[in-house]
């Protein structure tokens, strides 16, 4: 039984998928859990706690503390 030319096109190309994802299955997975002690709770991957770095961003002028709120301001202020 041949293939036509688009069916042939079709299998060639499942096949290069095929052949292609093989080597992606076998790709290691880092174990992240979640760990709740007294202490609270921290991040753990692969056994090694995990530091996450960030930063939050908010209109604080300097010398004012979270009790600061832009939106009692008015509006030529905002």
């Amino acid at each position: 039984m041949a293939l036509s030319q688009p069916q042939l096109k079709w299998f060639k190309l499942l096949i290069y998928l095929f052949l292609f994802t093989i080597p992606f299955t076998n790709a290691q997975v880092d174990r992240v859990k979640i760990v709740k002690d007294e202490n609270g709770a921290k991040l753990v991957v692969n056994g090694k706690d995990f530091i996450v770095n960030g930063m939050n961003w908010d209109y604080s002028p300097i010398g004012t503390n979270y009790t600061y709120s832009l939106w009692t301001k008015s509006d030529d202020f905002i």
